[in-house]
């Protein structure tokens, strides 16, 4: 490894910010999961429930989606069931729409096993700042604060 103290200040913001997310995936993996219930019932035509976790991978927001149940009726889906999350991960949560709206939001899951909203989907500020925590730029509690 390079001599710290022949590093240029670039290189060494780099390592510090690769250092945090790998100490923030390593603290996530070791961090205990918690159970979820999920339960939404709106028009498929409108868009269908679902719920993902959110993550940041090859300088884009992914998302892995949750299995879950869906029943079909006559012009509606009910999309239910459980799903687990560790503490720090950011959930999308999508309970519907109308034709103008899309009902969706961004929660982090704290340590107490509770999902807080961060960012409502119509809000871009939020939401830049969930993919600035999603990049490891800043902490949950910087995410929390504002």
């Amino acid at each position: 490894m390079m001599n710290l103290k022949e590093m240029t200040i670039q290189e060494l913001e780099e390592l510090i910010a690769e250092a945090h997310g790998i100490l923030t995936e390593k603290k996530r993996s070791e961090s205990e999961e918690f159970e979820f219930e999920f339960s939404a019932t709106c028009d498929p035509r409108k868009g269908k429930p679902y719920v993902a976790r959110l993550y940041w991978q090859d300088g884009k927001l992914q998302r892995a989606f949750c299995d879950m149940s869906r029943q079909w009726g006559k012009k509606e889906i009910t999309v239910s069931g459980a799903y687990k999350a560790r503490v720090g991960d950011i959930i999308e949560s999508r309970s519907g729409g109308s034709w103008k709206n899309d009902y969706r939001a961004w929660y982090l899951v704290t340590e107490d096993g509770e999902q807080v909203i961060v960012a409502d989907i119509d809000n871009s500020k939020e939401k830049a700042k969930v993919i600035e925590y999603l990049q490891n730029k800043i902490s949950a509690a910087e995410l929390l604060n504002e």
